[in-house]
């Protein structure tokens, strides 16, 4: 009988250890022997199962990915049927625990990789283009009778506000990102005087 396969879990606890040693000492001076360590792992099966160091930078940026895509899914199914556009703003820009904020530094870990990497700006531009139209979806289904190019303009306002403001969340700058949530919610509201 065949042994399972370990390559799923193995994966996993390299991610995992690259994770941990971004928020130690960030991205750039994680060496593939940090991810080792980190792993209790050789260099040689963090290669074997994914790859070299931006390999493994890459397979993060896919796994962050989904992840997102998967926390949208659960978003929208959670919003309340009635002012959904003012419940999902509240949503995005409430969520400020620990664990938030380290996801915000590993976030922009992998985004400061985008410019040398191009599987995470693929990855990047897909998360932007992802959340820019769950946005329009929503507006467009509370505001039928606003124009498009409207709806798009405040989506892509919002989402420069949300970037900001997980900018701000490990600098502790609470006071700016509540004024950034109650911009987008001004920004929202303007959808409501368009006919």
């Amino acid at each position: 009988m065949a042994r399972p396969s370990m390559a799923g879990q193995r994966k996993e606890e390299i991610l995992d250890a690259l994770e941990q040693c971004i928020l130690d000492k960030g991205i750039q001076a994680t060496s593939l022997e940090n991810i080792a360590e980190i792993a209790k792992m050789k260099r040689t099966i963090l290669r074997h199962y994914i790859g070299n160091r931006d390999d493994i930078i890459c397979a993060l940026s896919a796994r962050w990915t989904s992840k997102y895509t998967q926390q949208w899914q659960e978003l929208l199914t959670y919003l309340p049927t009635s002012n959904r556009v003012e419940a999902l703003i509240e949503s995005i820009f409430s969520n400020r625990s620990k664990d938030m904020m380290n996801n915000t530094i590993i976030g922009e870990a992998i985004f400061s990789e985008a410019k040398r990497l191009v599987t995470i700006k693929l990855h990047q531009k897909q998360i932007m283009q992802e959340f820019i139209q769950h946005l329009v979806n929503e507006f467009s289904t509370q505001y039928p009778n606003v124009k498009q190019d409207k709806i798009e303009l405040i989506a892509y306002g919002i989402y420069a506000n949300y970037l900001m403001s997980e900018s701000l969340l490990p600098l502790g700058m609470f006071d700016e990102m509540y004024k950034l949530k109650q911009t987008s919610m001004l920004l929202s509201s303007q959808l409501s005087t368009q006919h």
